[in-house]
């Protein structure tokens, strides 16, 4: 592996490791809103990630922004997501 793969096993373990806290944390949840709407609410979620950086200094928790990517991914390519 090259460049950014050299990163990929450790990246996938520490996004699976958010994940789990998140999936204990919140369950399901996700599965409640629509499609609809998605792309408004990530970024306004983003939004909020990058004022808490500029206006108090907050690291920029990377993994959790994976996590709103990964939500919109499987609602974009499952369409049945609230089913499974």
């Amino acid at each position: 592996m090259t460049g950014l793969l050299n990163y990929l096993p450790e990246f996938v373990k520490a996004f699976s490791e958010r994940m789990s806290l998140d999936d204990a944390r919140w369950g399901d949840t996700w599965k409640k809103r629509p499609r609809e709407g998605q792309v408004g609410r990530i970024y306004a979620r983003f939004q909020d990630y990058k004022d808490q950086f500029d206006n108090a200094g907050t690291p920029i928790p990377w993994l959790k922004i994976v996590g709103e990517a990964f939500i919109g991914w499987v609602r974009d390519n499952w369409p049945d997501y609230a089913e499974r």
